[in-house]
């Protein structure tokens, strides 16, 4: 048995004849502990690092160790082991421990869905998201209340953060559970020909049907891949934007366009081509007191209009075609 040891210390009874301290006796079995790996190098030196007291009694021992030599030479063995002990110990606490990073990819993945699941839940508290970048230009006014755009810093960091690490894994989750919201058609075609993450991975839009952009907007619409959830939002401005079919006609025959009808809405055509969506729901955009029984007519017959064309399968429409 090695004399550099807590057990051959104690059979000597060196810690009484000593007057070794509690603490110094603490670290040596731990040391011992160490030594038969039931205690790691991080732990044993955060002993020592989390306690001045453990640490002066280190040097305290060295030093009456010193001096026992001194007064009797015949202890110089003991003493020297002693020395050796102590000085490992400082040598373990002062090293830096190594920074381990945690082995997250090596989770099963329901666990890993489940940690971003709550990581986006956690940041984004609700279930409607305005995006805050890639404002348009336009001169298309907001006319939701709720659509007004704000972001905190956590918000606009965690998709940056995780999407360049977890990049399908977090669009699947992010993009499954929220939903987006535009003031206009203007704001929507740019977010899908400017972000082509957003492009490839959007499953839920509400969008106010304004702008001059109606028509680019609901085309790119048709070629989002995992497009379910379509929520268009009608108000006197969608009249305000003919196609350009109507715009030649009404140059032409003025009186024919005293009262605009939906056929003769920008984005109509295009938006009709949209297939195999889950769901599709026409609203308006806002309410003030009680809603004329025309307008609510055509939002009914919109609502029908839209609901038997987009949630074709796309391949009948393909076919068809």
């Amino acid at each position: 048995m090695s004399s550099k040891s807590w057990y051959a210390l104690r059979s000597k009874a060196v810690p009484t004849r000593y007057g070794l301290s509690k603490n110094i006796q603490t670290l040596l079995h731990n040391l011992d502990l160490y030594y038969s790996g039931s205690l790691d190098a991080t732990e044993l030196g955060r002993l020592v690092r989390l306690s001045p007291q453990r640490r002066a009694a280190l040097a305290n021992t060295i030093t009456k160790c010193a001096n026992i030599i001194k007064n009797e030479p015949t202890e110089v063995k003991t003493c020297v082991d002693i020395i050796e002990m102590c000085t490992e110990i400082l040598e373990i606490a002062d090293r830096r421990p190594s920074v381990e990073v945690f082995p997250f990819m090596k989770l099963p993945m329901e666990i890993r869905d489940r940690i971003l699941d709550l990581m986006i839940t956690n940041v984004f508290r609700t279930t409607v998201i305005v995006p805050a970048n890639n404002k348009s230009t336009c001169s298309c006014p907001t006319i939701d209340r709720s659509a007004l755009s704000y972001q905190t810093a956590q918000m606009k960091a965690l998709p940056t953060l995780l999407g360049t690490v977890l990049n399908q894994e977090f669009c699947r989750i992010f993009f499954r559970k929220k939903t987006f919201r535009f003031r206009c058609t203007c704001e929507l075609f740019l977010h899908l020909s400017k972000n082509t993450t957003f492009f490839e991975n959007v499953r839920h839009i509400v969008v106010h049907w304004c702008g001059n952009e109606n028509a680019n907007a609901f085309k790119m619409l048709r070629k989002c891949p995992r497009l379910e959830s379509l929520t268009i939002s009608i108000s006197k401005l969608t009249y305000a934007y003919l196609s350009s079919r109507a715009q030649l006609m009404r140059s032409y025959f003025p009186g024919s366009f005293r009262n605009v009808r939906f056929s003769d809405i920008s984005g109509l055509d295009e938006l009709l081509e949209i297939r195999g969506l889950k769901t599709i729901q026409v609203s308006h955009a806002q309410v003030k007191g009680n809603t004329s029984l025309t307008v609510e007519m055509e939002r009914a017959g919109l609502s029908s209009l839209l609901s038997g064309r987009l949630t074709q399968p796309a391949s009948e429409h393909q076919e068809s075609a």
